[in-house]
């Protein structure tokens, strides 16, 4: 494994409004046009922020994609992942429950609040849309959010639950980390939570028909997954999964990732690059591998880490508490394709640049 290679950094320039934005992203994609998507795990809105100059990235677009899939006012999305083929902007939510956090005000209110499990519909959307235009910052979205979805985008989301979790439910994997929530619990609800090695999607990649999830967890003995499915479009606003022909509905890869789980993918050709960390809430590694030809897997499959399989490239640097590398994108920095873009949720205080600008790193691809 190499030491990173640091190439430069990138200035992402953000408007006024979206000020708190820099200090929550989870995912970026590089568009063929030159520009960068990004998302904020938080927020049902993406941001595309146009080169302004060398190194600096601006002229911020800002769409509210909450309003076109139809997600109600005040929902989570958890936005973790984006990808760009086609002429269509995909993006995955984490599909996760998530154990509330102890405030400090008072032992038997933080026990209660350990104790509660929360369930946010909109986390459990896999998505599809065509590449939104130009949108005012304050343009009310479609339908207000209230369930009006916009023409041509779709969704794979049952009314009232998960079909993708509907399906791991049966897996002899990942089946027991899929429990439903109690009595009374909404439809779908998980018992438990992302941060407990519960469900947790964190990485996307696209690639003809084929869908790539790569999960944080659960991690199973220090092996990390990567899902592979194909789906199809109803026609009728919604993506269906496509049965194979030798039976299943999906492929399940097993990486040897030193016990990390993945946090984001990128495609490279034929490869996928992967950024894994640790499945818990804790500063720990931060490591870039690649999956040689992982584009191609014809089936189910577990890989060892070796030369030509999959290879841990470098570990991206990190601060105690902060730079917690969440999103990972191809990117052209001297030569096509030389580099990934890699953008920060916590970002240090050294990283953010003026009032309402955060630097992205960029490093070289061994």
């Amino acid at each position: 494994m190499e030491q990173p290679q640091l190439l430069g950094r990138l200035l992402l320039k953000f408007d006024h409004a979206d000020a708190a934005v820099p200090e929550d992203l989870s995912a970026a994609v590089r568009a063929p046009d030159g520009s960068v998507w990004v998302a904020s795990d938080e927020h049902g809105v993406l941001h595309r922020l146009s080169p302004e100059e060398p190194r600096v990235f601006s002229h911020q677009q800002r769409h509210d994609v909450a309003g076109r899939l139809g997600v109600k006012g005040g929902e989570e999305m958890d936005i973790e992942a984006l990808d760009l083929q086609d002429g269509h902007l995909w993006l995955v939510g984490s599909h996760s429950s998530v154990r509330k956090k102890p405030k400090g005000k008072g032992v038997e209110k933080d026990l209660a609040r350990l104790a509660t499990v929360q369930h946010e519909p909109a986390r459990f959307l896999l998505a599809r849309l065509p590449v939104p235009r130009h949108e005012k910052a304050n343009a009310a979205p479609p339908g207000n959010g209230r369930g009006a979805k916009t023409k041509g985008a779709v969704t794979l989301e049952p009314s009232g639950g998960s079909r993708l979790v509907e399906l791991l439910r049966e897996d002899e994997h990942l089946g027991p980390f899929l429990v439903p929530a109690g009595a009374g619990a909404p439809p779908g609800a998980l018992a438990i939570p992302s941060k407990d090695n519960g469900l947790d999607i964190e990485g996307l990649a696209v690639h003809g028909d084929r869908i790539f999830l790569g999960l944080r967890g659960p991690v199973l003995r220090g092996w990390a997954v990567l899902l592979e499915l194909e789906v199809e479009d109803t026609g009728h606003g919604a993506l269906e999964p496509k049965r194979k022909k030798k039976g299943g509905w999906y492929r399940k890869h097993f990486l040897h990732l030193d016990g990390l789980g993945i946090r984001e993918l990128s495609r490279h050709g034929n490869d996928l690059l992967i950024l894994a960390g640790p499945t818990l809430p804790l500063d720990g590694t931060i490591r870039l591998y690649r999956l040689r030809n992982g584009l191609n897997l014809t089936r189910s499959s577990l890989h060892e880490q070796e030369p030509g399989d999959l290879e841990p490239l470098f570990d991206v640097p990190r601060s105690e508490k902060a730079d917690h590398a969440e999103g990972v994108a191809l990117f052209s920095y001297f030569d096509e394709d030389d580099s990934v873009l890699v953008v920060y949720d916590s970002p240090a205080k050294q990283r953010r640049y003026g009032p309402h600008g955060v630097l992205a790193d960029v490093f070289r691809l061994p």
